[in-house]
């Protein structure tokens, strides 16, 4: 989860749902739970880990990533009402160096009530912690500027939003596959430009085109081979 929800009732929450959490910690959020870790780690000297792994970035070339990282558990905190919980906590230092030789250094931290080791640490981290980005950018952010109109307020009534939404994702589910399939690909080897562009296109030939018998018989007379990408 995103920082937003670093906070007791979370925590709560999460705990009386027995629910599993990876959640961002900012550095000017939960000032005490930064310095119980800062605390804790001085006295866990083996509770550290080295990763180096290899990414394509956008432009198509591959970075040299070197992780870094510390953890602590049962740091206690006490939230606004009073409660006191015990919390995880992953620290990541990255350093990523381009082709070029490049370097940068970003600096990671998330709260999480999972059971922390040396062989889960790293994969809690990059396949799920930061997976949210990947949930938020080719999801949640498609979903609300690709066409599909996520953020309009079609009803205040939650079971009406609710209904708009599963539609919703049943649209984007459908049409991920047909944008990446062998038949668009074939017709438009240079794309839509975006996936509002293809919804666009396909309205229109809703909306202006239509196929007689003619058409409908000339399938007949042809083998038709229709691959979707589901990759």
């Amino acid at each position: 989860m995103d920082g937003l929800y670093a906070g007791g009732p979370t925590f709560q929450l999460c705990q009386d749902y027995d629910w599993k959490y990876l959640i961002v910690l900012r550095e000017d959020d939960l000032p005490n739970l930064h310095r119980s870790f800062t605390a804790a780690i001085a006295q866990l000297p083996n509770q550290r880990k080295r990763v180096e792994i290899g990414e394509v970035n956008a432009q198509q070339r591959t970075e040299q990533v070197n992780q870094e990282y510390r953890w602590a558990e049962d740091l206690r905190y006490t939230d606004s009402q009073g409660r006191s919980l015990a919390l995880g906590l992953i620290e990541c230092h990255e350093t990523r160096t381009d082709t070029l030789g490049q370097s940068a250094v970003i600096h990671y931290k998330w709260i999480t009530n999972f059971t922390l080791t040396a062989h889960n640490v790293d994969r809690l981290a990059n396949q799920g912690a930061r997976l949210r980005w990947k949930i938020e950018n080719e999801g949640f952010n498609v979903q609300k500027n690709g066409g599909y109109g996520l953020e309009h307020a079609y009803s205040e009534d939650q079971t009406a939003a609710k209904i708009f939404y599963f539609l919703l994702q049943i649209a984007e589910t459908v049409m991920q596959p047909v944008n990446r399939g062998s038949l668009l690909a074939k017709a438009f080897p240079k794309g839509f430009g975006s996936l509002k562009n293809l919804a666009s296109a396909l309205l229109e030939a809703l909306r202006h085109k239509s196929l007689d018998d003619a058409d409908l018989r000339s399938f007949d007379d042809r083998r038709l081979q229709i691959r979707l990408d589901y990759s």
